[in-house]
């Protein structure tokens, strides 16, 4: 067998002839550690909870990725990421650079939540949109959006949106983004943040 990795394994292999019963000791004690560490944990929380709105500007049909630090308070609430054999794995909370990056290949559930609201009176559907990024390439969105319409300026709202992503293609890591599309067809408009969390665990 070839050197072994701490990137965790999906459950065909383990069942599969590529990992088969260890009758002539291919499997070593460091392969079987490796694995287990990699596969414990994998969560990460990163936040905004002071409750001050700071306004984010979104430009006419435009989306954005949300700035967790906007009004100042955002923090990581809580990771899992650590290295086995000079390989990093586990996933880091990390709102300064407005994302919680996924080393490990396997499955994560995301939750967000937000509580907004804008600063301009038009008629505005505010999308909000869990993306992912491959190892600093193109941001991809499997499809897990909640929208709301705003009507009413400082009027506060809640949007919450969830889903399993997939990692196990990626190159080195996965970017998880929360963002946030102004449906305004002309007008640019201010998004605030009052509170939000964004969370990732591994499911798989």
């Amino acid at each position: 067998m070839g050197t072994p990795t701490a990137l965790r394994k999906e459950r065909s292999v383990l069942t599969g002839t590529s990992f088969a019963n260890n009758t002539t000791g291919a499997i070593t004690a460091q392969m079987v550690r490796q694995f287990t560490e990699s596969g414990m944990g994998g969560y990460a929380t990163i936040c905004a909870k002071s409750g001050t709105p700071a306004s984010q500007a979104v430009a006419s049909l435009a989306t954005e990725t949300i700035d967790w630090n906007k009004n100042t308070a955002g923090a990581d609430a809580v990771d899992d990421t650590g290295t086995v054999s000079a390989t990093t794995v586990g996933t880091d909370a990390s709102f300064a650079n407005d994302y919680i990056r996924i080393y490990d290949k396997g499955f994560f559930m995301v939750n967000l939540g937000v509580s907004f609201a804008q600063t301009g009176t038009d008629t505005v559907i505010w999308t909000f949109r869990i993306a992912t990024q491959d190892t600093g390439g193109s941001v991809v969105y499997p499809g897990y959006d909640a929208a709301v319409q705003r009507e009413v300026a400082t009027l506060e709202n809640m949007v919450s949106a969830s889903g399993i992503i997939d990692t196990t293609g990626h190159t080195t890591y996965t970017d998880v983004l929360a963002q946030v599309k102004n449906g305004h067809a002309s007008n640019s408009e201010n998004f605030q943040m009052h509170y939000g969390q964004m969370s990732v665990f591994r499911v798989g």
